[in-house]
């Protein structure tokens, strides 16, 4: 399962920064040895460190630029610009003045866009995916092939726990139950917060029966071993088995969310369903699941599983539950 992206400009990882910045260089340096003295290459070295300010950093790319002028200095290159009478020493300070205003803007821009892109798209209270980041994940990896799991969630109680103990103590489970449930499901599954205190957890499964699987673990870890967390609340869980070629994620959306009201209001903890197509609609038979009848054996591997609190924005191979 693939988590949102940035567009290409965001995606050069800092290696490849750093190889690309080392290779144009010394090109450049070659053809401008070569090329007509009169040729003026000042504009394709600030593109060069443009690029390692926003790929790298700006003081990394400052560092760059004073070492090419460091360079260019002891090899003559800049005689030119400082012979000019006595405007010429002004005239190198202003250059490097706007190289250097240029590039930490360049790298401000960079930060600013990171900031926005997580803040339109990550809760802020638990780290999860908001929804309309959710919808935006499926769409752009939602495959017909295999079975998936969709697994609407909502907290039990935390309405009195705001009402009685203040928001502050709601938040704190919030925040619980998503590091909860990051622990238990791989890097490359889907957990988004849906609005208040409702979740929406998406995974690619190996089979059927290992759906079962899924929905014995998240209940065994959200509604039996909390441990001795004092913010710990239980919640409810319609687990939604999508066959192959599936694809009506609205229309599945609400059977889970369906699924979930009744395991609630029946308050078994869980509910496990396949779902099926009948009349147009979303349509599933609800059973409950046995709390030990896949015994202890993980559904997720142990190195699959997340410790901490970020959502996954790049592709992460896994083996499928």
């Amino acid at each position: 399962m693939h988590g949102l992206q940035h567009s290409y400009l965001f995606r050069v990882s800092p290696r490849m920064a750093w190889v690309i910045v080392a290779t144009l260089l010394p090109i450049l340096a070659i053809i401008e040895v070569h090329a007509s003295p009169g040729i003026w290459f000042g504009p394709v070295y600030l593109a060069i460190l443009a690029f390692a300010a926003w790929s790298l950093n700006s003081l990394v790319a400052v560092a760059i630029g004073f070492g090419i002028i460091g360079v260019r200095l002891a090899t003559g290159e800049f005689l030119l610009a400082t012979s000019n009478g006595p405007d010429g020493a002004p005239n190198l300070a202003v250059r490097i003045l706007g190289i250097m205003i240029v590039v930490l803007v360049i790298g401000a821009a960079r930060k600013a866009c990171e900031r926005e892109w997580r803040a339109a798209r990550i809760d802020a209270l638990t780290g999860a995916w908001n929804r309309s980041a959710f919808f935006e994940i499926l769409r752009k990896n939602r495959k017909s092939d295999g079975w998936h799991a969709l697994i609407y969630a909502d907290i039990d109680g935390l309405k009195r726990v705001n009402d009685e103990e203040g928001h502050a103590q709601g938040d704190e489970n919030l925040k619980v139950f998503a590091e909860t449930v990051r622990k238990t499901i791989r890097k490359g599954d889907v957990l988004a917060r849906m609005g208040g205190d409702e979740f929406v957890i998406f995974m690619k499964l190996k089979d059927k029966d290992s759906g079962t699987a899924v929905a014995n673990r998240l209940d065994t870890a959200l509604n039996t071993e909390f441990g001795e967390s004092r913010f710990h609340l239980t919640c409810s869980l319609g687990v939604l088995l999508l066959p192959e070629g599936s694809t009506s994620i609205d229309g599945e959306l609400r059977a889970a969310d369906e699924l979930m009201y009744m395991a609630k209001k029946s308050r078994s903890g869980v509910l496990v369903s396949t779902a099926f197509e009948s009349g147009g609609r979303v349509q599933f038979s609800p059973c409950l699941i046995e709390q030990d009848q896949l015994g202890h054996d993980s559904v997720v591997r142990q190195v699959d599983r997340v410790p901490m609190a970020e959502p996954s924005s790049v592709s992460d191979s896994h083996a499928a539950a």
